[in-house]
């Protein structure tokens, strides 16, 4: 008798503690999905696709903004160096057209002047053989001095000749002065690229 209560009271107390148990487990089971729950995350992912989609178009047009930066820079670049470069030819022509000029006229001036420096030097060398000629040998003082004053009026006379016949020859040419150097200007600056988009992020 004895032992058939204490079987009954261990039935008792296992039922108590599975019921326990029981009840354990059916309180850490999550609460079933509210439609407002439901109503949020589809809203979280409409505004995710809304905002994916503006993130495409904003990075196509970020991409399309960066190529045309790279061509208008390559284009300004090359024109840069076009212009630069048709400066410096022109320049420099102008400065060898001036020079080329002046060189055409400074060969008809001294064409022009030659046979007139030819004759006095033929004066000069006429008036100096003469002054040797007259004073080799013993001369007297007087002799000398006639040789002297003979070879002052021939030399004198022949300068005289000189600078009248070069003054009918017009004008010497005058060199050209050569422009102030090129200043280069300032090469192209590179655009400034636009701002990248940023992705959106996904909600979890």
């Amino acid at each position: 008798m004895k032992s058939k209560k204490i079987f009954v009271t261990a039935l008792l107390t296992s039922g108590l503690i599975l019921s326990s148990s029981g009840l354990a487990l059916a309180d850490t089971t999550p609460a079933p999905k509210t439609s407002t729950n439901s109503a949020q995350s589809q809203a979280d992912k409409d505004a995710y696709q809304a905002a994916l989609a503006k993130y495409k178009i904003a990075l196509t047009q970020y991409r399309v903004a960066m190529i045309n930066n790279d061509i208008a820079y390559r284009t300004a670049k090359e024109q840069y160096r076009l212009d630069w470069n048709t400066t410096e030819k022109a320049y420099w022509a102008a400065w060898q057209s001036s020079i080329t000029t002046f060189r055409a006229a400074r060969d008809a001036y001294e064409a022009k002047l030659a046979p007139i420096q030819l004759t006095y030097k033929n004066a000069l060398d006429a008036a100096g053989a003469a002054f040797i000629a007259a004073t080799a040998g013993t001369p007297t003082m007087d002799a000398l001095n006639a040789a002297m004053t003979a070879y002052f009026t021939a030399t004198k006379a022949a300068n005289t000749a000189y600078k009248s016949a070069v003054v009918t020859v017009g004008a010497e040419p005058v060199r050209p002065v050569q422009p102030a150097a090129l200043v280069k200007p300032v090469a192209p600056v590179k655009p400034v690229d636009p701002t990248k988009p940023v992705a959106p992020v996904r909600n979890k």
